[in-house]
């Protein structure tokens, strides 16, 4: 989930990519989860797949091979002509800036006749200038197909991290790297005990300043040169959802460690299908949503299962503290504004872009109350003195 969640996003907006010329206006999406949703410049969009209900009075699943552009400053969604991509949900989808690049890896697709779920270990890359989609050639320590797995490109390199997921009902806790520029997996070596094995767990990308002193701890992470932090929360197996922090540090000269902080105040409860979302401060990671499918009452459909808080960690001083409320904000469809789905949600998308009072976090779709989908935005805005803007 983006974040599955989520996934990464990133507190720098973009220089505008040139729009394609052939599209649809005013083709927004339908209601769904399990998609993603990724900031391609300062004020554009891109959302592609996911899962959205089949047939009416059905209980099946389709599986969405879409892309719609979604244009935040015009508030206007438009539908690039010949541009699906692969079916797929609870993939990944991230943006490469410098080369206009958009690559997604891995997902599931639901087969509508059998039923019968499969993962895929493709990697897809759609030219964000021109609105087409390519398989690269990819060669190396190829990583298995899987779900519900996090891909994350870390700051200033041209590597994308690839952890967890799941595959036929295998939890995986596995690392794999991908070299964006020669098209290698890799499998790093990695120092210190890996979280347990889980999916729809996020994973967010923080740059750290350079270190001094020789010395390591768990804020700054590994001594000298520049460190690249993912900071992975939640996620589930096959019986347990999880509340804990686990932090892969990876250092320059390929010396990568896992730690585990401890973290102070009170912390989400156990969670997943939530979004991660790196506020401007870049420390600050704001938590909102999800639900525990593993928990005591997962036998009984209940809205209560679907949680409507966020929470805000900040990964310096390691430290939980309540977040802001979600709020209402639209989007256009072709029969006016969307329904207001609701706080409740579940397999959603985030990015942090533009606002009213500066960035916000922008939430689109998921899983909502009533066994339910949406197709419309939510806002949470964190006052900027609480992040230390003010």
């Amino acid at each position: 989930i983006s974040n599955k969640l989520e996934s990464s996003t990133t507190t720098s907006f973009f220089q505008p990519a040139r729009k394609s010329i052939n599209s649809k206006t005013n083709n927004p999406p339908c209601p769904r989860w399990g998609q993603t949703m990724t900031l391609i410049d300062h004020s554009r969009m891109i959302i592609y797949g996911g899962q959205a209900p089949g047939a009416e009075n059905d209980d099946s699943f389709t599986t969405l091979s879409d892309i719609h552009v979604y244009d935040i400053a015009q508030n206007k969604w438009t539908k690039p002509v010949n541009c699906h991509g692969v079916p797929r949900t609870w993939h990944t989808a991230t943006f490469l800036p410098e080369r206009q690049l958009l690559i997604s890896f891995g997902g599931e697709s639901t087969n509508p006749k059998t039923g019968r779920v499969a993962t895929t270990d493709e990697v897809m890359v759609l030219d964000t200038d021109i609105m087409l989609w390519y398989p690269p050639s990819v060669t190396g320590s190829i990583p298995s197909g899987r779900s519900g797995h996090t891909a994350s490109l870390l700051p200033h390199t041209n590597e994308l991290v690839v952890f967890g997921g799941v595959r036929n009902r295998k939890w995986l806790n596995s690392v794999s790297v991908l070299d964006t520029t020669r098209w290698k997996w890799t499998t790093p070596k990695i120092a210190g005990a890996a979280p347990r094995p889980r999916s729809y767990h996020s994973a967010t990308p923080i740059a750290l300043a350079s270190t001094s002193g020789g010395q390591t701890d768990e804020r700054r992470g590994s001594s000298g040169g520049r460190v690249n932090r993912l900071v992975i929360f939640g996620g589930n197996n096959d019986d347990t959802s999880f509340n804990t922090v686990h932090v892969l540090d990876a250092a320059d000269g390929n010396k990568w460690r896992w730690f585990h902080p401890d973290v102070k105040g009170t912390p989400p409860c156990p969670r997943t299908g939530h979004c991660a979302t790196l506020l401007e401060d870049n420390k600050t990671i704001l938590i909102y949503g999800g639900w525990d499918p593993c928990g005591e009452d997962d036998d009984e459909e209940s809205d209560e299962e679907i949680f409507q808080d966020s929470f805000l960690l900040d990964t310096e001083t390691w430290t939980w503290k309540s977040g802001p409320k979600p709020r209402y904000a639209g989007g256009s469809s072709s029969k006016g504004a969307a329904p207001n789905g609701g706080p409740r949600r579940v397999g959603h998308s985030a990015v942090l872009a533009p606002g009213e009072q500066g960035a916000e976090v922008l939430v689109f779709g998921g899983r909502i109350s009533g066994d339910d989908f949406a197709s419309d935005f939510q806002t949470l805005t964190t006052p900027r003195n609480v992040v230390g803007l003010g």
